[in-house]
């Protein structure tokens, strides 16, 4: 049998946990041409919603451009995998499908080329003298207005949209006046649906709620936060019993949810370990998911990481090394108390430098709720070496 916890790339519909409205909500806006910002933390399955939403999209017959601005170092490669997205999803010749890209596209010049062994287009826009991030932007605008062409030109009945991941990316290497410039074009587009996700929650928050930002009341805001406990508990139990091993006492899984922090990608990744050792026992015995099992699983997991954890801990400062402890040691809250600024020996204020510093190499994460600020680890298994390999304060 195989294990049946997946984790490390985009899962299916069916392989999510408990999801199905946040999928819905994508698969709507783009429906009804709208606009959503979906915000959440990294290893959370924001991708792996999109890539649900996205399926069951095209499977309704829509056009639909799924892209993820990390993976483009500038704006005009960005654009040219979306024109070269936009001509992928049009049907008829390749001729007829050059035609209209031109036409949509016309304001970027776009160079199409499709290679016939790999069926695949490709796209280069116009070539400037200009070589700037305002130019790259005003490519950016111009191709979403040709997504716009393209979609008023499709029957009624044929949605089409882009999902833009980890959008904040784009911002970033776009200036000061992408934001205006991007919320200018969409503003007036009616029949292009958009959903743009990221995982930097702070920037995306204010981003979407500062009422000086242009994207502000700008479509709508999802968050995704951790999966119910109580589903996610029932998944993996039902996971294990159908395996054929036996659960050791009702607490046993909440334990491999308290480990991982309720990260879904680390609960997934643990909860995989802790398979692939309980099939190694079943060969004598029937095996049992218990306590030993899990900690057994979690401690190697975190040593086949101990290199990349090792170079990680090491390029830090010793200040750093110190707050790491203590947001270990506190629970991640009340780290500018006196508590912590006489075990740290330094001030509040280089309390609060180390934290936006650690924050920015994305290794902490801060999380507002119930009027409380926690602060959290990306990878909560870091949080579990430091535990195991570090000398506490």
């Amino acid at each position: 049998m195989n294990n049946p916890f997946e984790f490390g790339r985009e899962l299916g519909v069916d392989e999510i946990v408990d999801r199905d409205a946040e999928v819905t909500e994508v698969v709507q806006t783009i429906h009804q041409g709208g606009k959503l910002f979906m915000i959440g933390p990294r290893r959370y399955g924001k991708t792996s919603i999109l890539k649900a939403a996205e399926d069951r999209l095209r499977g309704d017959g829509a056009v639909v451009l799924r892209l993820d601005a990390e993976s483009y170092p500038s704006l005009d490669l960005l654009v040219n995998a979306l024109v070269a997205g936009a001509a992928k999803r049009l049907k008829g010749s390749i001729e007829r499908t050059g035609e209209l890209i031109r036409k949509f596209f016309a304001k970027l010049r776009p160079e199409l080329n499709f290679s016939m062994t790999e069926r695949e287009w490709t796209a280069k826009v116009g070539v400037s003298a200009v070589d700037s991030s305002e130019h790259h932007v005003t490519l950016f605008v111009e191709a979403l207005d040709g997504l716009e062409e393209l979609a008023r030109t499709q029957p009624k009945n044929r949605s089409v949209g882009l999902i833009v991941d980890e959008f904040q990316k784009a911002i970033e290497i776009g200036g000061p006046a992408a934001e205006a410039s991007i919320r200018s074009a969409i503003q007036r587009h009616k029949r292009t649906g958009y959903v743009f996700a990221g995982s930097k929650t702070r920037l995306l928050s204010a981003m979407t709620t500062d009422a000086s930002r242009p994207f502000y009341r700008l479509g709508t805001s999802r968050f995704i936060g951790a999966v119910p406990r109580n589903d996610f508990v029932c998944f993996l139990q039902q996971k294990f019993i159908a395996s054929r091993f036996a659960i050791s006492h009702p607490g046993v899984l909440d334990m491999i949810l308290d480990l991982a922090d309720d990260v879904p990608y680390n609960v997934q990744m643990l909860a995989h370990a802790c398979w692939e050792d309980l099939r190694a026992k079943a060969r004598n015995h029937q095996a049992v998911l218990n306590d030993s099992i899990i900690r057994g699983a979690l401690e190697r997991l975190v040593r086949q990481y101990d290199p990349f954890y090792t170079q990680l801990w090491n390029g830090l400062t010793a200040i750093q090394q110190k707050t790491l402890i203590l947001v270990t040691t506190e629970g991640g809250t009340n780290l500018q108390s006196m508590k912590v600024v006489r075990l740290l020996g330094k001030g509040p204020s280089t309390v609060r430098r180390s934290l936006g510093l650690l924050v920015g190499r994305s290794i902490l994460r801060e999380e507002e709720a119930g009027g409380t600020v926690r602060m959290r680890f990306e990878d909560p298994f870091f949080a579990r070496w430091i535990e195991m390999f570090t000398v506490r304060i």
